[in-house]
């Protein structure tokens, strides 16, 4: 039996433009969406722009893209948060042009100890966006700085290193601790007596560099509110 296949998908939107109000709106799979041309390009400056537009649509391709990879690596991610930058040049002029893209990405729940395999699968997003790859050849189109973030999601202050493979978790405390402000507390949430951790810290930081207090102490979890304090 033969099965029919296509090699093609097709997307449509529908737009509409008010003369009088200067503005538009963009619809695409049942939303609805308003724009007009940005105050900076002497536009009216209400709801998007197509230029965010277009600078969205990267950017959602990347994230997705991003998404996928970092799981098929099995890279540690809990929310993907992208913010992406476009620069336009000669904006008041008929050579307007978008010269550069920028996406800087920040994964939360992070393995922070692997910022290079991150920042790996961060550029190999970029080549593997299906819209990125449609932008004029002359475009800079580039990958910003990689924030990783150890944040679990749960309660702010709180780090819980329990899923963590064992190898990687002083790592991954001691870059949080290390860019923990002075006076700031991290409540520490492990399945065994962090002990070793509090010898290292003194050994390797100083003694009074940070306060350590049991707030639960096993048998099966242990807490421990560490201050920094210089």
């Amino acid at each position: 039996m033969d099965i029919e296949t296509t090699s093609e998908l097709r997307f449509s939107s529908e737009l509409e433009w008010l003369v009088e109000e200067q503005a538009g709106r963009v619809r695409a799979r049942g939303q609805s969406l308003e724009f007009s041309v940005p105050r900076s390009m002497g536009g009216r400056g209400v709801g998007t722009d197509p230029e965010g537009l277009l600078t969205s649509a990267v950017g959602a391709c990347y994230t997705a893209t991003l998404a996928s990879l970092l799981t098929q690596a099995g890279l540690p991610c809990r929310t993907l948060q992208v913010r992406a930058e476009a620069a336009v040049l000669d904006h008041r002029g008929p050579r307007a042009r978008i010269a550069s893209i920028e996406v800087i990405p920040t994964i939360r729940g992070a393995d922070v100890s692997l910022v290079d395999d991150y920042q790996a699968q961060a550029e190999r997003a970029r080549r593997h966006c299906f819209i990125g790859r449609h932008l004029r050849s002359d475009l800079d189109y580039r990958v910003g700085r990689v924030t990783l973030d150890p944040d679990d999601g749960g309660e702010d202050g709180v780090l819980d290193v329990r899923s963590l493979p064992p190898p990687r978790r002083h790592q991954t405390i001691f870059a949080l601790l290390d860019r923990l402000p002075i006076g700031e507390t991290l409540t520490l949430v492990n399945d065994h007596d962090p002990l070793p951790l509090r010898y290292q810290l003194e050994a390797t930081r100083g003694r009074d560099a940070y306060g350590w207090e049991y707030l639960e102490a096993g048998p099966e979890v242990w807490q421990v509110r560490i201050q920094r304090r210089q």
